[in-house]
């Protein structure tokens, strides 16, 4: 195996030859000028240079005037030579380190390029210092959207969105210890961490890891499934921010005001909905170009789908899951009803959606309607709000005909993400 050159020996030895043919060049030329050197300031009291004796020049009368200008002068060319020998020597003690580590920076695989940063920011020692390399730093650090607080995500991701420094941030604020954080992008991907936003603060983050990775198999964007229990509902609550708003957040953990009504109930037409069902009026426009869109792709005369249930008041919620719990249990009813203030009904903007064509609404996901509604309820302002597959986010049994109104451009987004409106509240809508 062929041995690797020593850079710091042979930098030195370079220096060495220097100096050499430097003092025999001042020596064998009378004219010889020392060159101006733009030198760093250097504190020079802490460089240890090595004792120099210098030639001692004795009178001598008996000697010629001219025989003592030739010694005088052959000795102030050897001092220049010592001097020249001194400043070589110094000017080597300064660069000789920064030559090696950058060196050293490139045997670790950092381009020139980003070797230059590195000097820039001062992380050399640092890098140096861990052996500290990832193709995701070198090539991302000479762009202008590196951002340097994020290094250590840098160094243990191979590739880095806006989104992943904003689920950093929210994992740190939400209590966990960096290196957990690190340990997570390092081992999972971005849907499989956001449920992290939703649950209560996972204690052992290894045991979470293990357990993600042992449910891989099934597991994919549409469907998260653990075996461990992370969340205890109804645990921590607090009402909602913006009870009014197209985007307010209602679930397990925010709910509604008991005394909440939505200032803008319409009644809905027969046409759309079961009778006697009032809905918020924008959500009601939307609902109703949804549904008119649904007709005409299937080409049907009639109506294709409508609202079976629509807004609900405190009360009936009240006594609806009062209901349930009687005959189920609480543990069971909690899974199928929401407790009052926490039922997105109470908003006004949500609709339960059965099929005319396909058995109501108990076999709604079933229906042919639900597939188009899957592919483009969101082109109207509604999101699917408790997904099959997701039940371990939501709290909730998938409801294929709960359908919920956020506007348009929340709603593409948060189909974009497929992410619960749970998780993308938590990651994008909190503070």
């Amino acid at each position: 195996m062929e041995e690797k050159p020593n850079v710091q020996e042979e930098i030195v030895e370079e220096v060495e030859e220097t100096v050499e043919d430097t003092a025999e060049e001042i020596i064998e030329d009378e004219d010889f000028e020392l060159p101006k050197l733009n030198l760093p300031k250097v504190d020079l009291s802490k460089i240890k240079l090595p004792k120099i004796k210098l030639p001692q020049f004795k009178k001598s009368e008996s000697a010629p005037k001219q025989t003592k200008r030739v010694k005088l002068k052959k000795s102030a060319k050897i001092l220049l030579a010592v001097i020249a020998a001194l400043i070589l020597t110094v000017v080597g003690m300064l660069t000789i380190p920064g030559m090696v580590d950058r060196s050293n920076l490139k045997k670790l695989g950092y381009s020139e390029e980003a070797i230059e940063k590195i000097y820039e920011l001062k992380w050399e020692g640092m890098i140096l210092e861990g052996s500290l390399y990832s193709d995701n730093l070198n090539n991302s650090i000479t762009k202008e959207s590196f951002r340097k607080e994020f290094i250590d995500l840098y160094l243990n991701t191979d590739s880095l969105t806006n989104d992943d420094f904003l689920l950093y941030s929210k994992l740190i604020l939400k209590g966990y210890e960096k290196s957990d954080v690190l340990s997570m992008f390092s081992a999972l991907e971005f849907w499989e961490m956001t449920p992290l936003l939703v649950f209560d603060y996972v204690e052992d983050v290894t045991a979470y890891i293990r357990d993600v990775d042992t449910h891989r198999v099934v597991n994919s964007q549409s469907a998260f499934t653990l075996s461990g229990n992370y969340i205890t509902y109804y645990a921590e609550t607090e009402q909602t921010e913006n009870q009014g708003s197209i985007e307010t957040m209602v679930n397990k953990r925010y709910y509604l005001s008991s005394d909440y009504v939505p200032g803008s109930l319409e009644n809905m037409s027969v046409v759309y909905a079961s009778k006697g069902l009032t809905l918020n009026a924008e959500a009601y426009e939307a609902f109703k170009q949804m549904c008119d869109a649904a007709k005409t792709a299937f080409e049907a005369k009639n109506p294709v789908m409508y609202a079976s249930s629509a807004y609900r008041d405190y009360t009936y919620q009240a006594d609806l899951y009062d209901t349930y719990v009687r005959r189920y249990g609480e543990e069971e009813a909690d899974t199928i009803a929401a407790r009052p203030g926490h039922s997105e009904h109470q908003t006004g903007l949500t609709v339960d959606i059965a099929s005319t064509t396909n058995g109501g609404l108990s076999k709604f996901g079933e229906s042919q309607e639900y597939q188009w509604m899957l592919s483009n309820a969101h082109k109207y302002g509604w999101i699917l709000r408790y997904p099959e597959g997701k039940e371990d986010i939501t709290g909730y049994s998938a409801e294929p005909w709960h359908w919920r109104y956020v506007g348009t451009d929340l709603a593409t987004k948060i189909y974009n993400s497929k992410l619960t409106f749970d998780e993308y509240y938590m990651l994008y809508m909190v503070d």
